[in-house]
């Protein structure tokens, strides 16, 4: 039942349930009908109410009184009725269950196998929910891999790409069309399974961009070695910013609102240079990126190394990577100039 939760299973468990409560009152008012009227024990009167709403003919206990006969007849016609209703719920639950679910999967399957440029996330766990909880504020393609339904129905909303299975596998990871995405966050509690799904999923795809949960420090070198192209250590990053926070408040207050920032007209992006960029070959000064883009350039990442707050005749070049931080639409007309 892997797309459960996405199906509405109020919706879809009413009927059955309406259905059940019908019945069992309607046998209870039968049972306790024909006990007083016939004046049958508790066994009898239920047996009797039982074929008399099943319609299938009377035997040895049949109502000996007019009133019991007439009471009969207006159950039976209502019997028929609730066991014709619920019948037809139950059926329709299964029929429209495997027709919608096989559809759903069916729909999904095709479009994890045809994504490009998308992220794969392994792992729905702590560190996992909160990957999630930042993904859905990006603007992003994201296929999720776990290995637990209960989790991802308690998790995912309507619509999300999800696997259900062990991202430990080849096939799995196949499946989520590894060999087309740009990065995996490899967010598992183990620091050996993030190591294995590193190497597995570098053997498939070696340009993707790899980013592992760590837990222990000890892990970070066999990650990077693995191939990881970033290891985060949740527990590092938490006591950082609890000291920060303490000894460096609003400098901690600043930089969240850049990174972590809730406002959907704000943000922080990395845009690449690309040869016909105009702003290639030219200095920060010149290319009057804020004054005529109105967006900040905070960094240029250049050879592997970081140029933070860069001068004014830093000269921009081919591939440079620039971390700019301005208004949504400001940076979504910068990063489309910047492609030339």
């Amino acid at each position: 039942m892997n797309a459960s939760k996405w199906m509405d299973l109020r919706v879809r468990f009413r009927h059955i349930l309406f259905a059940l409560i019908g019945f069992v009152l309607l046998v209870s008012v039968a049972t306790i009908g024909f006990m007083t009227i016939e004046e049958l024990s508790f066994f009898d009167a239920f047996y009797l109410t039982i074929i008399s709403l099943m319609t299938v003919g009377y035997g040895d206990i049949v109502p000996e009184s007019d009133a019991g006969k007439r009471f009969a007849l207006l159950l039976i016609p209502f019997g028929v009725a609730v066991v014709t209703y619920a019948t037809g719920a139950v059926a329709s639950y299964f029929i429209e269950h495997q027709l919608s679910e096989k559809v759903w999967n069916k729909r999904m399957e095709h479009t994890i196998k045809n994504l490009e440029n998308h992220i794969i996330v392994c792992g729905l766990g702590r560190v996992g929910k909160q990957v999630f909880e930042q993904l859905q504020e990006e603007d992003v393609l994201v296929v999720y891999i776990h290995d637990s339904e209960e989790d991802m129905v308690a998790v995912l909303p309507e619509g999300t790409l999800r696997i259900i299975g062990s991202p430990l596998e080849e096939g799995v990871l196949k499946e989520a069309n590894v060999e087309k995405a740009r990065g995996l966050i490899a967010a598992l509690p183990s620091d050996s399974d993030n190591v294995f799904i590193t190497i597995k999923s570098k053997a498939l795809n070696e340009d993707l961009e790899v980013v592992a949960r760590v837990e222990n420090a000890g892990s970070e070198e066999v990650l990077l070695r693995a191939g990881a192209s970033r290891v985060v250590n949740p527990s590092t990053i938490g006591g950082r910013e609890l000291v920060s926070s303490v000894l460096r408040p609003e400098s901690t207050d600043l930089v969240n609102l850049l990174i972590h920032t809730k406002e959907k007209n704000q943000a922080l992006e990395e845009v690449k240079l690309e040869q016909a960029c105009d702003f290639v070959g030219k200095t920060l000064k010149d290319a009057a990126i804020r004054q005529d883009m109105q967006v900040t350039v905070l960094g240029i990442r250049r050879d592997g190394e970081l140029i933070s707050n860069p001068a004014a005749e830093e000269e921009l070049q081919k591939n440079d990577v620039l971390i700019i931080y301005g208004e949504k639409g400001a940076s979504e007309a910068f990063k489309k100039k910047c492609l030339g």
